[in-house]
C-alpha cells in the first residue's frame, strides 16, 4: 500500500513539475519549419501543430506531419506559433526560398542589421558555413570602386538560430533536394582568390634580398605588408609612409585576375601564386601600385640570421687583428663588443668622416658588394660615431699585412648593394700592429 502511494506522489510531482516549466497547453497552434530535419522527417515549409513550449529546453513539442508522433524542435527552427491562417500568412515571403540554402564562399562574410553594407554587423560566416536563405529583401546594394556588385540582400538563418541580411555575392545558393547541387559542391568557389585571400603578403622587394642573401634589415619590418583581411576582419595596407586599414566586406571580380574590395579603392591583380599587384587611389584619385610576394619564412628569422651573419664576419675581422696604424689616417682599434676607437684620422675630415665626429663609435656590416667588386675587396665596413651619430663607409680587404680601405662617398649603392667603385675613390692602407 505505501509503494502504491508512493508511486502515486511522483506522478502527482511530476505533473506539478511539467505544469511549472512547460506550457500545460496541448496546442499552442501552428507553426512552419524553418530549417530542415531529415533524421526527425521534418523539412522546411512543413506545417506542424505545436503542442508544448520548454523555456528551459529552449524546444517546442511539435507533431510530425501524417502521424501521432511527436518530436522536439529548437525555438530557432520553426516560427513562433499562431492560428493556422496567420502563421501561414506570416510564411509567404518565405516559399520562393522554402528549399533554399547557401554554403559560405568567404571566411568572416557579414550578416548585417539591415540591408545596406553600413549597417552594424550582427555575425560573422565561416568559410563553408552552410545557412538558410529565408527571402530576398531590398537594400542598398554594394559597391566595388566605382562598380556596383551583383547580387541581392538575402535575409538568413545560420544554425545557432541567428538571422539577418547578407549580401549574395559570396554565398553559393543550392536546393536541398538537388542532388547535383549539395552542400558539398564547391565547384563554382574562385580557387585562385581564395588561395591568394588566405595569405598575408610582403613587399617583394623582400623576395629579391632573400634570393640574393643581401638582407636590409632597415627595410625588412614585419609591418609592411598587406592583409587581405579574410582571416582577421580587417584590411591592412602598410608600406613605407603609408598605413590603411577598412573591414573586410568581401570581394567582387572585375575581370580575370582582378578583384576589387568591397567598400574600399583596393584592387588586387593575383599575377602567380606568389606574386599579386594591388593599386590603390588616395581621396584626391591619386593612384598607387604595390607589388607583394609570399615569404616562407618569418620576417624575426630572417632578421636573426642576418645579425648573426654580421656578427660573424665581426668575428673573423678580430681574428685576422685588432689594433692597426696609418702614418696618415691615424689608429684604429676594433673591440670585442662591437665598437671602435679611432684616432688620428684629420686628413679624412670632412670629405669623409664628418668634422667633430669624436673618436668612438659602433661598427656594422650593413652593406654588401656587388658579385663584380666581391673579387676586388672582402666586404663594406660601416663607421657610426658617437658625436656625430654619422655614418662611413668603406670597402675593405684584409691583405697579408693589414686592412686596405676604399672610401665610398662617390661610390653607387642600390638597395644596400654596392654595385660599381667610386671614381678616382681615395684608398686608405692600415698596417697590423
Amino acid at each position: 500500500m505505501q509503494k502504491k502511494s508512493f508511486a502515486c506522489l511522483l506522478l502527482v510531482l511530476a505533473g506539478l513539475f511539467s505544469c511549472l516549466f512547460l506550457s500545460c497547453s496541448h496546442n499552442l497552434g501552428y507553426s512552419v519549419v524553418l530549417w530542415s530535419s531529415p533524421e526527425k522527417s521534418l523539412y522546411a515549409g512543413d506545417l506542424v501543430r505545436v503542442y508544448i513550449k520548454s523555456n528551459i529546453s529552449q524546444v517546442y513539442v511539435v507533431g510530425l506531419p501524417g502521424s501521432k508522433e511527436k518530436v522536439e524542435v529548437p525555438f530557432w527552427q520553426i516560427l513562433p506559433p499562431q492560428s493556422k491562417s496567420k502563421v501561414l500568412k506570416v510564411y509567404e515571403p518565405y516559399q520562393v526560398y522554402k528549399t533554399v540554402y547557401a554554403k559560405v564562399a568567404l571566411d568572416g562574410l557579414p550578416v548585417r542589421n539591415e540591408p545596406v553594407n553600413t549597417s552594424r554587423q550582427v555575425y560573422r560566416l565561416r568559410n563553408n558555413e552552410i545557412v538558410k536563405i529565408l527571402y530576398k529583401g531590398e537594400g542598398v546594394l554594394p559597391t566595388a570602386g566605382a562598380k556596383t556588385m551583383e547580387g541581392d540582400w538575402l535575409w538568413i538563418l545560420t544554425q545557432d538560430g541567428t538571422t539577418g541580411w547578407c549580401f549574395s555575392y559570396n554565398l553559393r545558393l543550392f536546393d536541398e533536394f538537388d542532388k547535383a547541387d549539395s552542400i558539398n559542391s564547391d565547384e563554382n568557389i574562385d580557387r585562385k582568390l581564395e588561395l591568394a585571400l588566405d595569405k598575408v603578403w610582403y613587399p617583394d622587394s623582400y623576395a629579391t634580398m632573400i634570393a640574393a642573401n643581401t638582407i636590409d634589415i632597415s627595410q625588412l619590418k614585419k609591418e609592411y605588408h598587406f592583409n587581405t583581411g579574410k582571416n582577421s576582419g580587417t584590411i591592412e595596407l602598410d608600406v613605407k609612409d603609408l598605413k590603411l586599414s577598412w573591414p573586410f566586406e568581401g570581394t567582387q571580380k572585375q575581370e580575370e585576375n582582378m578583384y576589387s574590395f568591397t567598400g574600399t579603392p583596393l584592387v588586387m591583380t593575383i599575377r602567380d601564386e606568389n606574386n599579386i599587384v594591388v593599386q590603390y587611389s588616395d581621396e584626391k584619385g591619386r593612384p598607387f601600385s604595390f607589388n607583394f610576394t609570399i615569404i616562407n619564412d618569418s620576417i624575426e628569422n630572417l632578421i636573426m640570421a642576418e645579425n648573426e651573419r654580421r656578427k660573424a664576419v665581426y668575428e673573423q675581422l678580430l681574428d685576422f687583428g685588432t689594433d692597426f696604424s696609418s702614418s696618415n689616417y691615424g689608429s684604429l682599434q676594433f673591440l670585442e663588443n662591437g665598437t671602435f676607437v679611432w684616432s688620428g684620422y684629420q686628413r679624412l675630415v670632412p670629405d669623409v668622416i664628418a668634422d667633430n665626429s669624436g673618436t668612438t663609435g659602433k661598427v656594422d656590416f650593413c652593406y654588401f658588394l656587388d658579385d663584380s667588386i666581391r673579387s676586388v675587396y672582402d666586404g663594406v665596413i660601416t663607421f657610426t660615431f658617437d658625436r656625430s651619430k654619422k655614418s662611413t663607409s668603406f670597402m675593405y680587404k684584409m691583405e697579408l699585412d693589414g686592412l686596405r680601405f676604399e672610401e665610398t662617398t662617390s661610390a653607387v649603392e642600390k638597395n644596400a648593394v654596392f654595385t660599381q667603385r667610386g671614381t678616382n675613390a681615395l684608398v686608405l692602407y692600415f698596417g697590423r700592429n
